[in-house]
């Protein structure tokens, strides 16, 4: 009898313990969804010719559109771009839109840039936007190539 007992005593906690971290388990889950709210499309660029960089080198102006959806009484407080030359190194850059009305839905943002090739063959950007209320979007990228007219 005693050992019946301290058997139906220890499943009993054993069965509360497994209830317990079940319950843990569930209740630490994430319920925040990781995925950006604003998603950027397909990336694409065209070149406007020769332009005057700020270094007063002669650049390639290049207007970037980047397509978003998933807006809703949004505005672009910040695009964040990271930089990467061909053979050089990476660097994030950041232009700010003091709170630019975006489309509700989807649209397409064009960025222009005089830009500085030097040495390089191609330069990859990848761009992000950041929201008024915080919110960042999904990443999207493209290659910029030289061209024959710039520097």
């Amino acid at each position: 009898m005693k050992k019946t007992i301290k058997t139906d005593y220890l499943n009993f906690v054993r069965h509360a313990l497994t209830l317990l971290l079940l319950f843990t388990i569930l209740a630490c889950s994430d319920d925040e969804d990781d995925t950006p709210q604003i998603t950027l499309g397909q990336l694409s660029s065209q070149y406007e010719g020769t332009c005057d960089h700020s270094s007063g080198a002669t650049g390639a102006d290049y207007a970037v559109q980047i397509p978003y959806n998933g807006t809703e009484n949004d505005s672009l407080a910040r695009l964040l771009i990271t930089v990467a030359v061909e053979g050089g190194p990476t660097d994030e850059s950041i232009s700010n839109f003091n709170d630019f009305a975006l489309n509700d839905g989807s649209g397409t943002l064009t960025w222009n840039s005089c830009i500085l090739f030097l040495d390089a063959e191609w330069i990859d950007l990848e761009f992000r936007m950041d929201t008024s209320d915080g919110s960042v979007s999904s990443a999207a990228s493209i290659r910029l190539n030289r061209t024959d007219f710039d520097n």
